[in-house]
């Protein structure tokens, strides 16, 4: 603690202080494009890094992963269509408070739990660096596949119309997951195409599902408009910003699962970030209301989304290991300033590690002064007329589409999705299962693959303590739902016989 106290006198210099607050508004701005990210807002700075010490240039980049994880939230709120793949379950209830003239205070909400889940993230971080690296290197291909099937089960509930057709959407998700070539080394289902040999590229994609095809729905149903949903009122954004202490179980809660989700290496936010919906979905009394615009629900992705960092960190500098683009960019800024992260890191670069520690800390406090005044921006853009903001919408989802890999076949694969999720949509298909199953169907084909090449066959799932309690968990998950209609049904049943 005495070393994490000293650590602080040097970041209240003004040159670092410039430097964290010009990365989190570049990182908040990267966040909220659809088609950029905090990885590609890291990229693009490095080199104006070359010419800085250690810990400011360190602080500089950070300071861009923390502004471009919550930046990805202002689109998903806003338009649906979220700036990174970790703000997809933002969008859940994001978005319908949105459209319920909620806007400014869905903005409040993933702010301050943003900046809260975060600075929590951190403070764990201090304690638990060392036996959370520890526990984060028990997860391999096994375990990691079932923490991704424990993650793709919260596709069962979220269509409560209809649990087979939320099922049935997040196979298809699954199914267009496994597009491209495989962890064995064979190509799959990409009929010659030199486009496909990666995947099918999550950002057309989620571009394509959740932001063209809602404009798509829009213009056929006439609901050309968001009801009051541009018109800024910074006071409705700090009440929203005063809810989220009243909720500082789920908070608490959400944080610590982003903190271990983030600390595997190739997991990431975007897993923690659902599965700490779905926890928080089944744990909270309004738990019916997810989905419908329920404060909660931003409360638990949002924090999990930024808590996630924390763990991701925690794994770069105690095992050298990067959880996801943005980390491994670090690691290449830690190399080039002559540092080596892994387990002798702390104990080489103490006043490194723990001068970041306290930089990462301070900037999550910072960020709900520069994320408000970043949100408030893009609010009033939003408040242009519907009849402006089509064109530029669709304008901005082929530029983010196209600007990911220059290549014309993604703005074809944006409108073919967008045409799918609008088909979707009409006939009560939760295109948000289609999404994860993509997002996450890959990293389960591979794992599983990898599996079988460790092993020869499955019985490591059911020898390992960690893949037992995962499969448990997936069980309960599954049952949930088909066990709350069954007592809706016999409910509704008992009161229409007692009925006189």
């Amino acid at each position: 603690m005495d070393t994490l106290l000293n650590a602080v006198t040097p970041l209240l210099d003004f040159g670092v202080l410039f430097y964290m607050v010009a990365g989190l508004a570049f990182g908040v701005i990267c966040g909220a494009i659809p088609g950029l990210n905090a990885g590609i807002g890291i990229a693009l700075m490095l080199p104006v890094t070359y010419g800085l010490d250690v810990l400011t240039s360190l602080v500089f980049l950070t300071s861009i992963y923390t502004g471009g994880v919550f930046g990805g939230a202002i689109t998903a709120i806003l338009i649906n269509a979220p700036g990174s793949p970790s703000s997809v379950a933002t969008t859940f209830d994001g978005h319908p408070m949105a459209l319920k003239g909620q806007a400014n205070e869905a903005l409040g909400i993933s702010l301050a739990s943003s900046a809260l889940g975060g600075l929590l993230g951190m403070v764990f971080l201090v304690v638990i660096i060392q036996p959370l690296a520890s526990f984060a290197l028990q997860f391999g291909p096994a375990e990691t596949f079932l923490l991704v099937v424990f993650a793709l089960t919260s596709i069962a509930s979220l269509s409560e119309e209809s649990f087979v057709k939320g099922l049935a959407a997040g196979l298809f998700g699954l199914l267009l997951g496994t597009i491209g070539l495989t962890a064995s080394g064979s190509f799959r289902f990409t009929f010659g195409s030199i486009h496909l040999i990666d995947g099918i590229p999550i950002v057309p994609a989620l571009i394509g599902f959740l932001a063209l095809s809602e404009l798509f729905l829009r213009l056929e149903t006439g609901d050309a408009k968001l009801p009051e949903a541009g018109r800024l009122d910074f006071r409705r954004i700090l009440n929203g910003m005063l809810l989220v202490p009243r909720r500082a179980i789920a908070l608490v809660r959400s944080s610590v699962i982003g903190i271990f989700i983030g600390a595997i290496p190739g997991v990431g936010a975007t897993v923690g970030s659902l599965i700490s919906y779905e926890v928080g979905k089944r744990s909270s009394r309004r738990g019916r209301h997810f989905g419908e615009g329920e404060p909660d629900g931003i409360v638990t992705a949002e924090a999990a989304n930024n808590a996630s960092e924390g763990g991701a960190m925690a794994t770069m500098l105690a095992l050298g290991i990067p959880g996801g683009a943005a980390t491994a960019i670090l690691i290449g800024a830690l190399t080039l300033q002559g540092i080596v992260p892994g387990p002798r890191l702390i104990f080489e670069h103490q006043d490194v590690v723990f001068g970041l520690l306290a930089a990462e800390m301070l900037e999550q406090i910072l960020l709900i002064g520069v994320g408000f005044v970043v949100a408030a921006l893009f609010l009033r853009v939003i408040y242009t007329p519907f009849s402006i903001l089509v064109p530029v919408i669709v304008v901005m989802c082929f530029i983010g589409a196209f600007a990911v890999r220059n290549a014309a076949f993604d703005a074809g694969l944006l409108v073919a999705f967008g045409v799918i999720g609008w088909i979707m949509k009409r006939e009560g298909y939760p295109v948000i299962a289609v999404v994860i199953g993509l997002m996450l169907g890959g990293t389960a084909d591979a794992e599983l693959i990898r599996t079988f090449q460790l092993y020869g066959d499955l019985s490591i799932l059911y020898e390992s303590p960690i893949c037992l309690a995962l499969i448990i968990l997936t069980i309960a998950s599954l049952s949930l739902p088909v066990i709350t209609r069954i007592r809706r049904a016999r409910g509704n049943r008992h009161s229409t016989e007692t009925r006189p």
